[in-house]
């Protein structure tokens, strides 16, 4: 006696189907699972052993072999015992032969009395199902929302292996999933900008690192408010396209992290405290999941005392804000995952944090050194934008004035963000930030007066190589920012300024 029908797996964001085979044939009574399977897969045998005992079903005393093919495919998680427990019914003949010829998507975990719990990673699994397809799909309820997120998909909850039963032998019908609503997350509550008083040149610099998603580190005395205005990025950022919505879901689906089965709608801000291990900030563990690079994708990822994360941690980020993907390579299985983030990063003038005021700071200047330096050269050059933030004078703090909202911002870097949309309408990225080395000429030309200010830069050591190219992205930003067509010797000044305030600003302090 043979059946087989299909189940899933998530390798990163994408989905992948697989065939569960069951045999039952005479010999030696045993219960055989094979296929690569992780050691959680491998103790589907006894989830379902029992699953089957409770819903009134013992398993013969013959051999019964289980397969999930491909063999050379790792098998993680839980997702496959629904699966193995219809292919074993329908090799029994428990169940009708015509629902093993209908193509159904199987996932689930199993109780030991039957019940369905949810599983992680349902979305790209059901995305690939359809695109290969197979548009039915039998799962557990509280996974119903997310699946139905794919507008093609026919869901199908069930809350047990009876009633999964009772489905497919007719006593019970079909019935889809129909949510009652659009499922959306709920909105992260954000501060205004405001609500920041002064620091007039750090609100520009946020503006356009939101415009053009570029990273950008704030370095200041502690209160400035740095932290502040860096929370203030979820209320500037645009509005997410489908496309990213649906890159992003599926992330979080993989991560386990969805509420209620809805869609992410606003972009994600992560702020992970600096004692974050590496595995977590990029991902990969057992189970290789998404890291906090991937769960920032489409938003913003803060690092505050960004000089506090272990040294190790700072270094592996160096791929990723280069790449904007993570890979997180096993012995038989590569996840990849995105982690196309903006970086906003804030740290102190030194390790008590009130230099430039002698007054206060009792740092050397071997500890002040010390603690900058524990930034490298590799990962400062991979952030656009470094400001030297002042703190705020008491005239500044009392003053009674209303200063740009948030909302106004977004309207800026929304408008900002549209242009750039409309201008690499024919290529894979969107974001200036992303724009490629081999295409910045042709998307980015220069008169002569721009071209002799970043020679000058250059020759005085102000830009390394690979900060030319990022000033040249950053003031093509400037540019969509202000509403022009071309980049102009001004907009360079402004990039110049905001890469390398920082420095200059901190000079000035000494």
């Amino acid at each position: 006696m043979y059946s087989r029908i299909i189940s899933g797996l998530a390798l990163g964001i994408e989905g992948s189907l697989i065939t569960v085979e069951t045999d039952i044939s005479p010999g030696l009574p045993g219960f055989s699972l094979v296929g690569s399977l992780s050691s959680s897969a491998r103790e589907a045998g006894e989830r379902v052993r029992s699953a089957l005992r409770h819903t009134g079903i013992t398993l013969p005393a013959r051999k019964i072999t289980v397969n999930l093919a491909p063999a050379d495919l790792r098998k993680e998680g839980t997702a496959y015992d629904l699966a193995i427990a219809v292919s074993i019914l329908g090799a029994l003949d428990i169940l009708p032969e015509e629902n093993f010829q209908r193509k159904i998507l199987y996932l689930g975990e199993l109780s030991l009395d039957g019940s369905l719990l949810a599983v992680p990673g349902v979305l790209p699994v059901v995305h690939a199902a359809v695109l290969s397809g197979v548009t039915e799909v039998i799962l557990p309820t509280d996974n119903a929302a997310e699946a139905a997120l794919i507008p093609e998909a026919r869901v199908y909850p069930a809350e047990s292996l009876q009633s999964v039963i009772h489905m497919l032998s007719g006593a019970r019908p079909f019935t889809p999933y129909v949510p009652e609503k659009t499922a959306e997350s709920p909105m992260q509550a954000f501060h205004d900008i405001r609500e920041v008083r002064g620091q007039e040149t750090l609100k520009r610099g946020m503006t356009l690192a939101a415009a053009g998603f570029h990273n950008i580190l704030m370095t200041g005395a502690a209160g400035a408010g740095k932290s502040l205005i860096a929370k203030c990025l979820p209320g500037i950022q645009p509005e997410m396209t489908p496309a990213e919505q649906l890159v992003t879901t599926k992330i979080y689906s993989v991560a386990g992290r969805i509420r209620d089965g809805g869609l992410v709608t606003e972009r994600p801000f992560r702020s992970p405290h600096h004692s974050i291990t590496m595995s977590a900030l990029i991902g990969g563990g057992n189970d290789a999941r998404p890291g906090e690079v991937s769960l920032a994708s489409g938003g913003v990822l803060f690092l505050d005392e960004f000089p506090e994360f272990r040294t190790q941690v700072i270094e592996s980020l160096r791929q990723p804000l280069e790449d904007r993907y993570v890979t997180i390579s096993r012995m038989r299985a590569s996840y990849t995952y995105p982690a196309n983030f903006m970086l906003a990063a804030a740290r102190n003038n030194c390790p008590c944090g009130y230099y430039p005021d002698r007054m206060r700071c009792r740092c050397s200047e071997r500890e002040i050194i010390h603690y900058r330096n524990r930034i490298s050269q590799p990962i400062m050059d991979r952030i656009d934008l470094s400001l030297a933030i002042r703190p705020v004078s008491f005239s500044e703090l009392t003053e009674e004035r209303d200063g740009i909202s948030s909302r106004e911002v977004r309207d800026i870097v929304t408008a900002a963000r549209e242009r750039q949309s409309f201008r690499y309408r024919e290529e894979t990225f969107t974001n200036n930030s992303e724009l490629p080395q081999g295409k910045i000429e042709a998307y980015i030309p220069l008169g002569n007066a721009e071209k002799l200010l970043l020679a000058e830069s250059f020759r005085s050591g102000e830009i390394s190589a690979r900060g030319y190219f990022r000033i040249l992205r950053l003031a093509r930003t400037a540019a969509d920012v202000a509403g022009e067509e071309n980049v102009k010797e001004e907009h360079i000044r402004e990039a110049l300024f905001f890469r390398n305030a920082s420095d200059a600003e901190r000079e000035a302090w000494a």
